[in-house]
């Protein structure tokens, strides 16, 4: 097991996380701290000095951050500084004042790195192939143009939040001239960018501004999921709200639900800068990432050590849902991969009837493999609290969306479940269409745990058809005695009738085959937290 400590020196805050990695190269966030430290501010075009508040301000926060790696045992430190201290003159000077104060050594990024840094975080945690990926910082905005997941251009420019807002004076009431000066100031810089993209193409966010400004969209809405990565907020909301925000004093702003006290003063110059770039990609909705820098930092690490292979990226949801499983307090036992064995393999035999692509069936593999981390809670409902552990996992590489979906489809695991629903506020984002799709790959999850009720693995193969009069199921067993599957399963029959309305016909082989192809499936899972 190792610890590494990510720090980031923004201009307008220095973020500060822990990250642990364990067996199987497992890895998970063990401590994370934020703080707004301003460093860019009084720094001018002119003077480019970091002013000695502001390096104080820093020290006084790197001091703690150096204490708490010691007591966490930290052995690996990656730190850089970025903006405000790259374009100050006394820069350098003041990294040489960390490491002698503190003893961490911090390293100066370039803009093009910090662009290659915040697209590794992106892409890594978002599962997009095409889009324009924007990082909006304290004292500068990287942008780059993503294309079948590589970065194909970048550019750094030299405005962020903290300095538009000096440069035009935004902090309190700003007047409709001012907004238009700062929009037209912002639309010409863009306009610079050779490659900017004409056809319209999906935008993703990045940094404190975009955070913000989907946390107000939020709560507005009364949105029922705690998560802003991999959020999408749809432009006419997005333009909405900051013409709402603009319009408001500091005063004002400082109450807005959502919005952090201590960005109210800086928000107007970031969210204009937020909407040019959306406006200019003609997207239809942006979407927040909650990773960025600091994921980019770790994974510059974990890839060469870890993931040589980048298996990671070919199939993010289910490399992240057992990266999760593994640092979770399971006993494993091959259950889960056996019984997620077995729903795929109705899956995929019923694909006619059911008519599910294949990204549903990789919601059903994510649901096989979590439905029974509740167990951790207590066995005693375990299906609902799997579902609450789903529904708020950190796991990469879904919809919110999707996310909910799986949730219940593991909440479902035993049977379906009306009340369950009723008392569930998350489910209102998903639509009739997603809730009937969740209810076909619940059963299959349900079927396919209802087979190895006594978790003795002997369903050696199923082999799933279907006419238009019903669907017929043949069940192969190991033993000559199926009293204990049969028994589970008979509930679930008059479910697959209302579900798919024909009637569900199985027929049992017993003793029938020595050779488990389920088994096998099972293992080509590759799924073996305990060993």
């Amino acid at each position: 097991m190792e610890r590494i400590a990510i720090i980031d020196l923004g201009s307008n805050s220095i973020r500060f996380v822990i990250m642990q990695i364990g067996a199987h190269g497992s890895y998970k966030l063990v401590y994370q701290e934020k703080k707004s430290i301003r460093l860019a501010e009084g720094m001018t075009l002119d003077s480019r000095q970091l002013t000695e508040e502001a390096q104080q301000r820093a020290l006084q926060c790197l001091t703690v951050y150096a204490h708490i790696m010691a007591v966490q045992k930290v052995k690996k430190v990656l730190a850089v500084a970025t903006a405000a201290v790259r374009n100050a003159v006394n820069g350098a000077s003041f990294l040489k004042r960390v490491r002698l104060n503190t003893g961490i050594p911090m390293t100066i990024i370039s803009g093009k790195a910090e662009a290659a840094l915040g697209f590794s975080g992106v892409a890594h945690t978002i599962d997009r192939k095409d889009f324009l990926l924007f990082d909006l910082g304290g004292a500068s905005v990287e942008i780059s143009l993503v294309k079948n997941k590589k970065r194909v251009h970048s550019i750094s420019i030299p405005l962020g939040a903290v300095t538009l807002t000096e440069m035009f004076h935004s902090s309190g009431s700003v007047p409709y001239d001012m907004i238009n000066e700062i929009k037209n100031f912002i639309q010409k810089k863009l306009a610079e960018i050779p490659w900017f993209p004409k056809e319209p193409m999906e935008v993703i966010g990045v940094g404190g501004t975009v955070r913000n400004l989907a946390k107000v969209h939020q709560r507005a809405s009364s949105y029922p999921l705690p998560k802003l990565h991999n959020y999408n907020l749809p432009v006419e909301d997005l333009f909405a709200l900051v013409k709402s925000i603009c319009g408001k004093t500091y005063e004002e702003r400082q109450k807005i639900s959502g919005l952090s006290e201590e960005r109210a003063d800086i928000i107007i110059a970031g969210a204009l800068m937020v909407q040019e770039i959306v406006r200019k990609a003609k997207s239809s909705y942006l979407t927040i990432s909650g990773c960025g820098l600091r994921e980019g930092l770790f994974f510059h690490y974990y890839d060469p050590i870890y993931d040589r292979e980048g298996s990671w990226k070919q199939n993010m949801l289910i490399s992240s849902v057992k990266n999760y499983l593994y640092t979770l307090p399971l006993e494993y036992d091959f259950h889960t991969a056996y019984v997620t064995a077995m729903a795929l393999s109705m899956f995929d035999q019923w694909k006619k009837m059911h008519r599910l692509n294949d990204r549903m069936r990789n919601l059903l593999y994510a649901a096989g493999l979590l439905h029974d981390t509740g167990t951790i809670v207590n066995y005693y409902s375990h299906a609902r609290h799997s579902a609450y552990i789903t529904a708020n996992a950190h796991i990469f590489g879904w919809s919110h969306r999707e996310q909910i979906m799986c949730a219940l489809i593991c909440a479902f695991h035993h049977g379906y479940s009306s009340k369950f629903l009723k008392s569930n506020s998350h489910v209102r984002i998903l639509s009739d269409l997603q809730m009937k799709e969740v209810r076909m790959m619940a059963l299959f999850l349900s079927l396919a745990e209802g087979l190895d009720e006594s978790h003795e693995q002997c369903i050696t193969r199923l082999v799933c058809t279907a006419s238009r009069e019903a669907l017929d199921l043949r069940i192969y067993t190991s033993r000559d005695n199926f009293d204990v599957p049969a028994h589970a399963v008979q509930h679930l029959i008059k479910d697959f009738a209302k579900t798919f309305r024909r009637p569900l016909r199985i027929q049992w082989f017993p003793g029938s085959s020595s050779r488990n192809e389920l088994a096998e499936e099972a293992v080509k899972l590759d799924f073996k937290p305990n060993e």
